[in-house]
Order: C-alpha cells, then sequence, then structure tokens
C-alpha cells in the first residue's frame, strides 16, 4: 500500500484526483457478427480458407469464431457479469439478405431473439449494420466499387430496423468505413484483395480515385438511411462508429505526410454527413506514427500486438476536435481497447483512455458512453486470432472456454462504481512499469502491415504514455 500511495503521489497533479462517470453516463463492450458468429458463410470465411487470414488453417474450429449465432446466453451471460450496461453487436448482412430481394425471416427472427436475450440479462443494445462485410452476391457485383450497392444497402437496413425496431437503443448505420474501403479496394489486405494505385485514395477537387467513391457512397447510404428512418420512427437514434487515429510525425515532413489521412480517413465521411447523426461514434485505438511518407512501428513507441501506437493524449485531442467540428451530436465511445494477450498493458490502457475522457468531459465535450473492445479474445479479421483483445480469454482447442484476465475484474470495477482512482491508476502503471523492456509477443511485422500467425517477440516500450 505503501508503494501505491507513493506511486500515485509521484503521477501529475491530475492523476492525484479520482475521476467520476455518473449517469446518465454509460459503461459497456462491444463486438461484430464477423468476428462472433458461428454459421456465417461470409466473405471472411472464404478469405479464411483462401489463406488470406493470418494463421486461419492452423487455428481450432476458425470458422466457429465465438459461436455468438447459436450459444449468444455464453457471451452476454459473461457481459452482464462485467457491470456493462450496454453491449453493441451487429447484424450479418448476408445472413439476412443471402441473396437480392430475398430476406431470411427466420435470421430475422434470430436476431429479434438475440436482442431479447441482452435485454434479460439488464443491457441495453446498441446494433450495428454493417461492420466490415458485405454479403457474397454483393461482393461479386463489386461491393461499394459499384453505385449499385447503396440502394442494396438502404432495402436491406431498412428491412432490419422494421423487424427490429423498438428492441435497439441505438443503430449504427456503418462501423469504420474509412478502415473498410482502403483495406478491402486500394490496399487489398481485406476482401476481395485486388490492389489499386495510391492514387485511388485521393480526392483533389473534382477528382476522386475509386476508393474514395465508395467511401462517399457509403456517406450517402448513411444520409439517405437517416432521413427515411426519422421519418417512419421518430426518435429513432442513428449514427456511425467511425475509426479515428491521432496521425502523428515526429519531423515537420512527417506530420505534413499526417495531414492527408486525417483529413480523408477522420473527417471527410462526418463532413458528407453533417447534420445527419444523433450521436457520433468514436473509435479510437492508438497513433499512427508516420515517417518517409508511410506508416511505421516507432520502436520509441509502445504497440498493442495488432500494431496500434498507445497514445492516451490522441484520445482526449480528438474528442476535442469532434465537439469543435459538430458541437452538436453527443460523442460515444463505441470502440475502444487493446490487444494484449499479457494483460500487462491492458489495465493502465483503460484507466489512462478514461482519464482522456473525463477530462474531455470536464472540459464541456458530450461524451456519453464508453464501450470497450473486447470481452472475449475474436477474430481480428485478416489479422486472425493472434492479437488478443479480449477482457476473457478463449481457449480455442476446449470448448471455447472462457476465463477471465485481470482486467475483466479492473473493467467491472470501474463500471460497477463509476470511477477511477489515484490508487487504481497507480498500481495499474507499476505493472506496465514492471515489465519494462522485457520481451512480449507481437503480431505485426517489422513493416508495420504484415500480419503474423505466430506472434515475434518485441520488448514492453520504456516510455511513459500516461494521459499527462
Amino acid at each position: 500500500m505503501i508503494l501505491l500511495l507513493l506511486l500515485a503521489l509521484a503521477l501529475p497533479v491530475r492523476a492525484q484526483e479520482t475521476l467520476r462517470f455518473p449517469k446518465p453516463f454509460f459503461f459497456g463492450l462491444a463486438s461484430a457478427p464477423g468476428q462472433a458468429e458461428d454459421g456465417l458463410n461470409d466473405i471472411w470465411a472464404a478469405w479464411g480458407r483462401a489463406g488470406r487470414i493470418a494463421g486461419y488453417a492452423d487455428t481450432p474450429v476458425p470458422d466457429e469464431r465465438l459461436e455468438f449465432w447459436s450459444h449468444p446466453e455464453v457471451e452476454l451471460d459473461w457481459a452482464a457479469r462485467s457491470g456493462a450496461g450496454v453491449y453493441r453487436l451487429g447484424v450479418d448482412w448476408g445472413r439476412v439478405e443471402p441473396a437480392p430481394h430475398r430476406f431470411d425471416e427466420t435470421a430475422l427472427a434470430r436476431y429479434k431473439r438475440i436482442l431479447q436475450i441482452a435485454h434479460s440479462r439488464h443491457l441495453k443494445v446498441m446494433v450495428t449494420l454493417m461492420h466490415h462485410s458485405v454479403p457474397p452476391w454483393v461482393q461479386a457485383r463489386g461491393g461499394w466499387l459499384n453505385d449499385a450497392t447503396r440502394a442494396d444497402y438502404l432495402e436491406f437496413a431498412q428491412k432490419t430496423i422494421a423487424a427490429l425496431h423498438g428492441r435497439a437503443d441505438w443503430w449504427v448505420s456503418f462501423n469504420e468505413p474509412n478502415v473498410f474501403a482502403p483495406l478491402a479496394y486500394t490496399v487489398g489486405l481485406w476482401p476481395p484483395g485486388g490492389k489499386r494505385p495510391p492514387w485511388s485514395l485521393l480526392a483533389l477537387g473534382p477528382y476522386r480515385g475509386e476508393t474514395v467513391k465508395a467511401l462517399d457512397r457509403m456517406a450517402a447510404a448513411h444520409d439517405a438511411l437517416y432521413e427515411w428512418a426519422h421519418r417512419e420512427y421518430p426518435g429513432i437514434k442513428l449514427g456511425f462508429a467511425l475509426n479515428m487515429a491521432r496521425y502523428a510525425g515526429k519531423t515537420w515532413f512527417a506530420r505534413l505526410c499526417a495531414r492527408y489521412p486525417d483529413y480523408l480517413l477522420n473527417w471527410r465521411f462526418p463532413e458528407e454527413t453533417r447534420g445527419r447523426m444523433d450521436f457520433f461514434g468514436v473509435n479510437y485505438y492508438g497513433a499512427e506514427w508516420v515517417s518517409d511518407g508511410h506508416l511505421v512501428l516507432d520502436p520509441a513507441e509502445e504497440y498493442s500486438e495488432a500494431g496500434r501506437a498507445v497514445y492516451p493524449e490522441g484520445l482526449y485531442e480528438l474528442l476535442k476536435e469532434v465537439h469543435a467540428r459538430f458541437p452538436a451530436p453527443p460523442i460515444i465511445i463505441t470502440e475502444n481497447g487493446i490487444a494484449d494477450s499479457t494483460d500487462v498493458l491492458r489495465p493502465a490502457y483503460l484507466l489512462e483512455h478514461l482519464a482522456a475522457v473525463a477530462r474531455a468531459r470536464a472540459e464541456g465535450v458530450p461524451v456519453a458512453g464508453y464501450l470497450f473492445w473486447t470481452l472475449s479474445d475474436n477474430l481480428e479479421w485478416s489479422d486472425g486470432y493472434c492479437p488478443k483483445f479480449g477482457l476473457l480469454s478463449v481457449d480455442r482447442a476446449h470448448g471455447l472456454r472462457r476465463t477471465p484476465r485481470p482486467s475483466f475484474y479492473l473493467f467491472r470495477r470501474v463500471a460497477t462504481t463509476r470511477e477511477v482512482t489515484p490508487a487504481m491508476r497507480a498500481a495499474a502503471w507499476a505493472l506496465v512499469a514492471s515489465h519494462a523492456g522485457k520481451p512480449r509477443p507481437m503480431c505485426r511485422a517489422p513493416d508495420a502491415q504484415t500480419a503474423l500467425a505466430t506472434p515475434r517477440e518485441r520488448p514492453f516500450s520504456r516510455t511513459d504514455w500516461r494521459f499527462k
């Protein structure tokens, strides 16, 4: 106890204050159908079987994901035990509409039942309509590179909202369109995998590259859905969940290079949907350090196993900027988390990011809630099962058995007491400091892009990345 008090006194003055999150602020957990549902014959199953997901073939029962479709009560029971008040899940478009204009009423009824199970555990529900996946038939027609996909999406989204209205507390039209479009249509790391030249990401005056057009089609689809939803269901809460990174550099040239991805990936989509959002969803994982015109894994910085630089300061900065640009809607942290199988970084990561949220709220930023990513280790898209994002570890060789990590109990304490004390922050940082320089797993290659099936070693950083 004496050591904890000394560590607390060593923190900046603001870190010596107890941070409080009174109601109606809410805590919750986030997931996605493509990462959690079994029985999906989707583009991600095909991508894995084609050898495009790291380590997929060597992972026990990879297609089962987390069995959220057949056994949702397992995950939802753990969610209820965590103290969360909100659970974010998704509806898989291809499951609901397996062929053009043909809707599976049984699937919609099953989703309705899953929402009932969540509500029976006293969980409010946020439902995402597109979370990094399109039906195989949409993919075959060109996905969001095809103008017809906008109308296809609207038909699906309207049908789903009509079927589930009254059971969802919030609706998310798109999750991270600014990530999906570049990785699927320019970089080629996500299905369909065809690479395009860098100028497909350019938007200069009237010129728009193909990937920018795809992003803009999703923005137009959101706008049309918003107008329809508010005509049909006044009072509905519809927004989006946008991945927002702090693009940063350590030289003037690197900072200059970071300005374009900041504009294109952080601000283009919300600017095109201005006035048509009931909340602004922020997914934040960290900084993207730029050097020599491209993203790098900076050896001086701390990173998650998935290659995101840990930088709580960036969340505070982005929350302030979001509110300055879009002062009307409340902000929800729709995702924030870290891939960390050691569970050494996760406790401090959670608390320091909440410190950033508390600071922003104290300065008038209307942050309404915080959803942690995620409850259980899952399929991290093309990175496979190597990055461990869960508060629960999952033993895939033994029936997907869940085991709570220490951070699960920390999250429960925060969610139930609604406060973060200086002693909690000091203890979490003492754990990080005690591992400085020791080896840890990293699921990203040194090129900052290639996913690894088997993690390599990287030392824990000696950088003090706490929120200042």
